[in-house]
């Protein structure tokens, strides 16, 4: 199992940082969500992933980055596939492209329509992706794309018609269960991409202080999506969401039992979700999870 970082709304200098302490560290991958928000005053907040992945790719020689995941709601899709080839060719082939479908609330707060069935509307732009993108921007040869998966559905879509998943919020009993599901998909087969490819299979695991972990899952309850997919996994309470899910912030007993708990499940990138920590708290953190994983 690789290491990842992910960073949400995080100031484009700071990135860079992280990822150059990342790569020292033997992460192999950055994940970078969008964060578009509104305010309450209406204006609006957050950073573009794409341009903040320039900055890392220019910084780092090896280190893989992916916006993850880029709601498809928001974007014509072309454009999509255009920032995409771009990110790859900059990167020598380091860009993979994280698409989803975001939430009815989210939708509702832009004025955009949510899909009457999100499934379709994935698959759809998933063969959009793959049409625009001939001709030099091949979809399997040129970027690959991961589906940000909430659901056994779009875990099945991620392994037959993309290269891989993207998953949030798990249990390890829960990741195992994904990670089979991906794999039994893509060995039945036929799959719209490479034949003979291994769907990647990425995790966010929050780390942050108990409070905050606290406030995101509270945040996250508010989405009937989310909701459902804790109720799923049978975590009742924002308690337990984060006691089953997240990692407590300097708390390496349990860090380095849940890599080993999350590796065990076969996950490809166990990819750590920081959020409202110090520099050096985050850089200890990463130095004790490589350590953790054998990765350094």
């Amino acid at each position: 199992m690789e290491l990842g970082i992910c960073v949400r709304d995080v100031p484009v200098q700071d990135v860079v940082r992280i990822a150059r302490v990342g790569e020292r560290n033997g992460y192999t991958h950055l994940f970078l969500p969008e964060a578009g928000q509104r305010s309450p005053d209406g204006r609006l907040t957050g950073r573009d992933p794409f341009l903040s992945l320039a900055a890392v790719f220019a910084a780092t020689t090896r280190l893989k980055g992916s916006v993850g995941v880029a709601a498809a709601i928001f974007h014509q899709v072309p454009r999509l596939a255009l920032k995409a080839a771009t990110l790859q060719e900059q990167s020598d082939g380091r860009f993979l492209l994280g698409v989803g479908v975001s939430h009815r609330e989210a939708a509702t707060r832009f004025g955009v329509p949510f899909p009457a069935s999100p499934l379709r509307y994935l698959r759809d732009v998933l063969a959009e992706l793959r049409e625009a993108s001939a001709g030099g921007m091949a979809f399997g040869n040129g970027f690959p794309v991961l589906v940000g998966a909430l659901g056994e559905r779009m875990v099945s879509l991620g392994a037959s018609d993309a290269d891989g998943v993207v998953l949030n919020w798990l249990t390890p009993q829960a990741a195992a269960a994904s990670v089979a599901r991906v794999r039994a998909v893509a060995t039945a087969g036929p799959t719209t991409t490479d034949p003979g490819k291994k769907p990647l299979s990425v995790l966010y695991v929050r780390v942050a202080k108990p409070e905050v972990l606290r406030a995101d899952a509270v945040g996250y309850e508010t989405m009937i999506n989310y909701r459902n997919h804790f109720l799923n996994q049978e975590l009742r309470t924002p308690e337990e969401v984060v006691a089953g899910t997240c990692i407590a912030a300097g708390d390496t007993g349990l860090l380095r039992e849940r890599i080993a708990a999350y590796a065990a499940t076969g996950l490809d990138v166990l990819c750590l979700y920081f959020h409202g920590l110090e520099h050096e708290e985050r850089d200890k953190t990463l130095a004790a999870a490589s350590s953790a994983a054998g990765v350094n």
